[in-house]
């Protein structure tokens, strides 16, 4: 049973935007791209991962999906979480093509392209490792039973072809996708004594969720760029052209070939704007962004989205959502 579905992370959302919206010629983009194109691979692997767990016929497991849990004034990310009344199982997924080689005498990865570029990474397993041990952690500081846990790599590109090399101690931990379901039927004949009943699980479940804790960060200090290179205005929905303009309450296309109109397309450019400023907002802020000049049009369009708010007349500052 699904107890945290995936959706698309707030890093994800956030390259995304900086991306549609950064300047076509700065020297930064590339960069921007590069990580979007990481970032997008992953979650394809996550998504994957997904698929491949709806073979499992068992119902026993409680699955939970991406998970940024606080451990000792830091984070730590879970990319699924399988629990039973048996054993935990995290599983971690890797969207990696091209020849894979894991060496754990070094502590790393290589992973050589098809284009003959190669990348290293560290290994896996050691991520894997330190994140059970802070989960462990997590459960013993709110005050549950630790149970048995287990830790997967999974490969899930067709295209990766892996090579374990010198005697990996976690050799068993690292696998492809098409031998997942195999791998936790394997797990299940292992562990056999029950640790917690299905009204403890559903109590872990409960608090997994509500600490988990979205991550935002701020792209334009990490990628060095000014808030003069994003571009403003509200983007056309159906052809991309910008700005559209407001005309009697509607979004219209300016684009003579277009012309699509609408009256909520700002929602999407809010959108865009939390995700790289972050979620407060000024009605001066607003405006220049939405390209709007009457200040009494931009009060109605944050009143009409029922946000937050903190400060009085032209000192108030109105709080974006994020959608986690």
């Amino acid at each position: 049973m699904i107890k945290k579905h995936r959706k698309p992370s707030i890093k994800l959302r956030q390259l995304e935007a900086l991306f549609r919206r950064l300047n076509t010629n700065h020297p930064r983009r590339k960069d921007v791209e590069d990580d979007l194109f990481k970032a997008r691979a992953g979650y394809k692997g996550e998504q994957q991962l997904d698929y491949d767990l709806t073979f499992l016929r068992d119902h026993e497991f409680l699955i939970l999906s991406d998970l940024r849990l606080p451990h000792q004034g830091k984070h730590f990310q879970l990319d699924s979480l399988l629990i039973s009344p048996y054993f935990f199982l995290h599983i971690d997924a890797k969207h990696l093509s091209g020849k894979i080689e894991i060496d754990h005498t070094l502590g790393q990865m290589k992973r050589v392209r098809l284009n003959n570029e190669s990348d290293v990474y560290n290994d896996p397993t050691l991520q894997i490792k330190r994140h059970e041990m802070q989960l462990r952690e997590w459960m013993q500081v709110n005050k549950h039973n630790v149970l048995p846990f287990e830790s997967l790599v999974v490969f899930t590109h067709p295209n990766a072809y892996l090579t374990i090399l010198n005697g990996h101690p976690y050799r068993r931990r690292i696998i492809k996708n098409g031998l997942l379901i195999e791998k936790i039927t394997g797990l299940q004949q292992k562990y056999r004594r029950p640790v917690f009943s299905h009204k403890d699980l559903e109590k872990i479940c409960r608090q997994l969720i509500k600490q988990h804790t979205p991550s935002w960060e701020n792209l334009l200090s990490k990628y060095s760029i000014s808030p003069v290179d994003i571009m403003t205005g509200v983007f056309c929905p159906k052809c991309g052209w910008r700005p559209m303009e407001r005309i009697h309450g509607n979004w219209r296309c300016i684009n003579q070939s277009c012309k699509y109109e609408d009256r909520s397309c700002h929602l999407a450019a809010l959108d865009d704007y939390a995700l790289i400023f972050g979620s407060e907002i000024t009605n001066p802020q607003l405006r220049t962004f939405l390209r709007i000049p009457s200040r009494t049009t931009a009060f109605r369009i944050v009143q009409s989205m029922g946000v937050t708010h903190r400060g009085k007349q032209r000192y108030r500052v109105f709080y974006l959502p994020i959608e986690h």
